[in-house]
């Protein structure tokens, strides 16, 4: 299928000072945008609370009304010392919910209802319960995890028992309790799930019985010293106060997780690192590919596309997350694989000894290769389209990025890195000239 005719020449190369004004320009404004208005940090990285909660499709609940549920919840714990931002999100739009029920993400700034001050008085009881030797780190400030490491081995139950009278007394019963050998024990036989759970067949079902089993047996007799508890005060109050308002319409909690902000910030640290590796991992490939005249003006499409894709999401205030991360890793992708495309075509071109400049080499290889371009582009938007459509939560804000993104990756590899390729090349060859 052609969309551009063959033997097209638009004039692309004659109009490279415009666009890289445009985009120099878009990328300052990116750069002020994302200083002044700074991104506005999912609970991934500031630190808080994900709850899923279930609710009857019959009932059709409201989001702003359970949003100002949790918020007059949260405000009322905290007796007005902060503002906390809670937020409501549609959960498996159009995939995962049954028909009797509907699902929803509450995303809180609120790692944890227990102050400094109550961590420090549940470690000094859980140390005076068990003894001399006992370790309890609460390292994960903001956070409700506690790492309890015993000065002899328990056995679980046993362990588990003690711990949960601790918690009790200070008033807290909503806990989960693992061991560090119960936790390796159900990771391995979840990971033997998957595999056997691949070929579904009566032997296999039987294999996942007696899997299951058998973990259950080995876990029964197990004894440890180190043990995670985790407070489930949240989950537990928003479970409590949302079946008081919306009473038999509200199903239950489905799941909870609680990042500290300490935690948040080494996720956002990752993240921004692994953006760092991708584009160094890209020049390294793309110089190693091609020669230095390409691989400067690959790497610079990705950092122009990276830095106006970032300055989108500070502008239009989505919610900066891992799913926006992964999307801007995508895009960085998405980006080097057209301009290789490009690059391929340009290479190819000067082997067979095109007639003609540089620039009008380059100028032919983008007309070559603009029907595949705008072809791959447009199928892709069209699938991005259709998740921003109809996807929802996190999932819509990460199409949404993409969308900008791929837009944005399939215009700098036409208007950014071949222009700077040309530019490249004419100084090489100056100063060439001028070192002969």
């Amino acid at each position: 299928m052609e969309i551009i005719k063959p033997g097209t020449k638009i004039d692309f190369m004659g109009r490279r000072t415009l666009f890289i004004a445009i985009s120099s320009t878009l990328v300052l404004l990116s750069l002020v945008i994302i200083g002044i208005k700074g991104f506005d940090m999912g609970v991934d990285f500031k630190g808080g609370t994900k709850v899923i909660v279930s609710f009857k499709s019959s009932a059709k609940v409201d989001r702003k009304k359970i949003r100002s549920v949790i918020n007059d919840f949260v405000r009322a714990q905290l007796k007005g010392k902060k503002a906390v931002q809670v937020e409501v999100q549609d959960f498996d739009v159009g995939g995962g919910n049954s028909s009797d029920t509907e699902k929803f993400q509450i995303l809180t700034e609120l790692p944890s209802f227990l102050s400094p001050m109550d961590r420090l008085d549940l470690a000094v009881a859980i140390r005076k319960h068990f003894g001399k030797g006992t370790i309890v780190d609460t390292s994960e400030a903001g956070g409700d995890k506690f790492y309890v490491t015993l000065p002899v081995k328990w056995p679980l139950s046993a362990a588990k028992k003690e711990i949960t009278k601790v918690f009790a007394k200070a008033g807290y019963k909503e806990l989960d309790i693992r061991s560090d050998q119960e936790e390796r024990i159900r990771m391995d036989v979840a990971r033997e799930k998957d595999i056997l759970s691949s070929a579904k067949t009566p032997e296999t079902e039987q294999e996942l019985l007696r899997v299951e089993k058998d973990a259950k047996k080995k876990i029964a007799t197990l004894s440890d010293t180190r043990f995670t508890v985790q407070v489930q005060e949240i989950r537990g109050q928003f479970a409590r106060v949302l079946r008081q308002h919306f009473k038999d319409a509200f199903v239950g909690v489905i799941s909870a997780a609680s990042v500290s902000p300490k935690v948040g910030r080494q996720l956002f640290e990752n993240g921004l690192l692994a953006m760092l590796y991708a584009i160094i991992g890209i020049l390294i490939y793309v110089a190693l590919r091609f020669d230095s005249r390409f691989a400067p003006g690959a790497v610079i499409a990705l950092i122009h596309d990276a830095t106006i894709s970032l300055g989108f999401v500070a502008l239009v205030d989505i919610k900066f997350t891992l799913p926006i991360i992964a999307a801007i890793m995508t895009l960085i992708g998405y980006s080097i694989n057209d301009t290789i495309v490009v690059y391929d075509r340009i290479r190819e071109n000067l082997n067979k000894g095109r007639i003609g400049k540089l620039l009008e080499v380059i100028n032919l290889s983008v007309n070559e290769t603009l029907s595949r371009t705008l072809l791959t582009s447009g199928t892709t938007l069209l699938t991005v389209l259709s998740i921003y459509i109809f996807g929802g939560g996190t999932i819509k804000d990460f199409a949404l990025v993409l969308l900008f993104g791929i837009t944005i990756g399939t215009y700098s590899s036409v208007f950014i890195a071949s222009p700077i390729t040309w530019y490249l090349d004419r100084y090489l060859s100056k100063r060439k000239t001028a070192s002969a």
